[in-house]
């Protein structure tokens, strides 16, 4: 058996190992939890952890034994202390404890005690062999177990994907306290809604067994990584980094509790972008040390960085005492310098007029004046200069839906009465700029709904930066954006104002899902098969902007366009770009005291699914606005 031993006497500590090594373990010895899982991040094996259950201000054993359970999920644990450990069973998770003062042969006698009931010993068969179909998933394997639950490796068979499934362990199903807990955690997971942080798909209580199902993060696991060897430059360990605590942050923001992050939680993909899985759990009566997991998350990459610079980042991070948004604050600093010390390098690489001999620099100006004249004499043959290749902007446009019956959602039939108009296209950069104009002239408050709260403008956040690209087709967010781009950044409110300013309003549910589906009620609007390259959706999405290859476009695409995204009726984007606003309100599913508008169809970071038309999706609050949010409008009046 291979045994670590963390404690801070070091006479203890060494008496226990000499105790050990005489039943012929192998026993490894160090005295704080920062080398504990330096370690073991080192190692292909390691049975029995004995830790104290303080290790210093700011470090427990029950948080090394997750960070280090999370490479060694059939870790066996063995606390030694000098408190009553009263009120901390759940974080015991069913460990022993024994007094620090406890006699050599009480000490031995626990160990032997541990280690009889070894997971090593007797390995249970996973209780889903592969093969077995639970739904429309069929396992292909167990990756690890927990104390209340097994994690699958599982392939959706609907829309041919790998997924994890977590299955409650099947015995534990009469335990209601249990039960209940397993489910506030779906649904804490279900609520996060971050590109780094791996989302879940669906909760599901049937044929005896409940479970849910989320996305494996793109990539290999940091323990995948580290058994290759694997090695990450100073850039891609900030890069690293900087994901990670971007997530964090944002999860940590909302006062979600979570357990700690280990090597299998952290994904790096092929372009070392990392994302993490779905660690978060409700609030709990005594929250985490961000400053100290801050710090164990720096252990845990000491391995990655053996030499250089790298080594020197995580060092000089760990000088300083950072909660999760002080670290991201700063190693989105250093990135920035960094991106200024590439180009300017770059810029002293490309000093043509240094590099160019004399006689070479007139044949460049030579070029340069011939191809300035072929451009103007092309601009006069054709009657176009380049200044026109900018997108005009599109005119408002709306699509007549007609009155019959249609399917709603899976099979609620829905008679319409009267016909009603919705935009073709989602809402412009160009038709929101003619609101905002018009407001000049108005109050505040000219077109602002009686319910909303008191808001001071309907000018989306970065405004006059967005429209400053759109306007002369430049980059936005290192994205191309244009006056055809959907607006975005609006809230509810800014939406139902521009819609009054309009003499319009904004969809209900119903009204947005027919124009969507048609009388056909299509799983897409081009029909019932995945088109790839229909619709902008994120399943070529890449946060750093490079992404875009399938349907081509990464971020935004001009509101006309993919045409793919086209439903029977005549109706653009549902599926895609941007998500919508509708006008209908709904309580929210997890959090029950609260009503709020329903948003509606996918988006640019979104992945492609069967539920993209009829899926419900809900914002804490009406005044929520972000990048992959827009709006239609519809018309009721026209005759």
């Amino acid at each position: 058996m291979v045994v670590l031993i963390v404690d801070g006497t070091a006479d203890t500590r060494s008496a226990r190992a000499e105790l050990l090594r005489g039943q012929e373990h192998q026993v490894v010895e160090v005295s704080t939890a920062a080398e504990a899982v330096q370690w073991a991040n080192t190692v292909a094996t390691l049975d029995l952890l004995i830790t104290e259950v303080v290790l210093d201000t700011e470090t427990f054993g029950f948080d090394l034994k997750d960070a280090i359970k999370a490479k060694f999920p059939s870790l066996i644990t063995l606390y030694t202390t000098h408190y009553d450990l009263a009120g901390y069973e759940q974080d015991m998770e069913g460990a022993m404890a024994i007094a620090t003062t406890t006699s050599d042969a009480d000490f031995l006698a626990h160990v032997l005690t541990a280690l009889r009931g070894s997971p090593h010993e007797v390995v249970l068969p996973p209780l889903l062999p592969p093969g077995t179909q639970l739904g429309y998933y069929q396992i292909l394997e167990r990756l690890y177990i927990e104390r209340e639950s097994e994690t699958y490796l599982a392939f959706q068979t609907t829309v041919q994907r790998k997924v994890a499934l977590v299955l409650l362990k099947p015995e534990l199903n009469q335990d209601a306290a249990i039960v209940r807990d397993f489910k506030e955690r779906e649904r804490i997971k279900a609520r996060l809604s971050h590109p780094r942080i791996a989302p879940l798909y669906e909760g599901k209580d049937e044929h005896g067994y409940i479970y849910y199902t989320r996305e494996l993060p793109p990539g290999q696991s940091l323990d995948e990584l580290l058994a290759k060897g694997t090695q990450f430059t100073e850039r891609v360990m900030t890069d690293v980094l900087f994901r990670i605590a971007d997530a964090m942050t944002y999860a940590a923001s909302r006062g979600l509790n979570y357990r700690p992050l280990g090597l299998r939680d952290i994904y790096v993909d092929a372009e070392n972008q990392a994302s993490i899985a779905n660690i978060f759990r409700p609030p709990a009566a005594t929250p985490r040390d961000p400053v100290a997991d801050v710090k164990a998350l720096l252990d845990l990459m000491l391995p990655f960085a053996n030499q250089g610079k790298a080594r020197g980042l995580l060092h000089e991070l760990a000088h300083a005492p950072h909660d999760w948004g002080s670290i991201a604050h700063k190693l989105d600093d250093i990135r920035s310098d960094m991106s200024e010390r590439s180009l300017l390098r770059r810029a002293e690489s490309e000093d043509l007029t240094e590099a160019v001999p004399m006689k070479k620099r007139w044949l460049f100006l030579a070029a340069g004046i011939l191809a300035c004249i072929v451009v103007a004499l092309l601009g006069g043959l054709t009657g176009k200069g380049l200044q026109d290749e900018k997108e005009k902007p599109l005119a408002v446009a709306m699509i007549q839906i007609t009155p019959a019956t249609y399917t709603y959602q899976t099979d609620q039939q829905v008679q319409l009465q009267a016909p009603f108009w919705i935009s073709k296209y989602e809402v412009t950069i160009a038709q929101y700029a003619r609101f905002l104009a018009a407001l000049k002239t108005k109050t505040t408050s000219a077109y602002d709904d009686p319910n909303q709260l008191i808001k001071t403008s309907h000018k989306p956040e970065n405004w006059d930066a967005s429209y400053a690209a759109a306007a002369t087709g430049g980059l936005f967010n290192n994205q191309k954006i244009s006056l055809n781009s959907p607006v975005t950044q609006v809230s509810y409110w800014d939406a139902v104002a521009y819609a009054k300013w309009a003499q319009q309003r904004l969809p209900t549910e119903e009204e947005w899902e027919i124009a969507a589906r048609g009388i056909k009620a299509t799983l897409y609007p081009w029909g019932n098969h995945p088109n790839p390259i229909a619709a902008n959706l994120g399943d070529d999405y890449n946060a750093r902007g490079k992404g875009g290859e399938t349907d081509g476009y990464n971020f935004w695409a001009p509101v006309d366009k993919p045409v793919g995204d086209t439903s029977e009726l005549g109706v653009m984007g549902m599926a895609g770009n941007v998500q919508e606003w509708t006008s209908t309100w709904a309580t929210h599913p997890e959090l029950p005291d609260t009503r709020v508008p329903v948003l509606r169809g996918g988006h640019f970071a979104m992945k492609s699914n069967p539920d993209l038309l009829t899926s419900r999706h809900f914002p804490e609050s009406a005044e929520e606005a972000t990048l992959a949010r827009g709006f239609r409008t519809v018309d009721a009046t026209r005759k």
